[in-house]
């Protein structure tokens, strides 16, 4: 009996997601360089074949995370007020429990490991993330009262580098038990 198209895109879709997410713990876990196409397969109890039918690369299942990193940060920067927006970013960003990875730290610590694929054509790093995610929400906040007077680009800088700074020594220090900060510390500073 076959399958109805609808059961099909379903099936392909979660079968995608599950490579993802397996490609993401193992990133974590090994790094970039270090994850083989092999090892997700391996992980899920899948064929390497069938991981290449859906990411003919290993640097598709990359690109594809980041493109998963560009929809979330749309979904938590669009929270009810300002602050909820920057709080509900830093506590995914900064998330240390087993059940959630962050894409985002995932794409910090390979880049801060070198590992970033030259076959990428934008980095969210160099590319002024806090300029085209961040800012935004400090003018809104401005505006509505929440955050203090200031140039917003340079509120938005001192928030994305003490997260990226928070993110970054907890990759390097992480079997050391590393902590990564309270999200209010930077929110305190943007306060009016």
């Amino acid at each position: 009996m076959a399958i109805s198209k609808e059961k099909s895109q379903q099936i392909q879709a979660e079968r995608r997601k599950q490579i993802l997410d397996t490609a993401l713990v193992l990133f974590d876990e090994k790094g970039y360089v270090n994850t083989r196409v092999s090892d997700i397969a391996d992980m899920i109890g899948v064929s390497k074949a069938l991981v290449f039918k859906y990411f003919p690369a290993k640097v598709d299942i990359f690109i594809a995370i980041t493109e998963y990193i560009e929809s979330c940060l749309i979904e938590v920067l669009s929270g009810p007020t300002p602050t909820d927006s920057l709080k509900n970013f830093g506590l995914r960003l900064t998330s240390t429990t087993e059940d959630y990875i962050p894409p985002m730290r995932i794409y910090i610590a390979t880049f801060i490991r070198g590992e970033l694929p030259i076959e990428m054509k934008e980095n969210f790093l160099r590319d002024n993330f806090a300029k085209q995610w961040i800012t935004p929400i400090i003018k809104k906040g401005q505006a509505t009262g929440e955050f203090r007077e200031g140039d917003p680009q340079e509120l938005a800088d001192a928030f994305w580098l003490y997260m990226f700074g928070a993110v970054a020594n907890y990759i390097h220090n992480r079997n050391n038990a590393a902590y990564m900060p309270d999200i209010d510390i930077p929110l305190r500073m943007l306060k009016k």
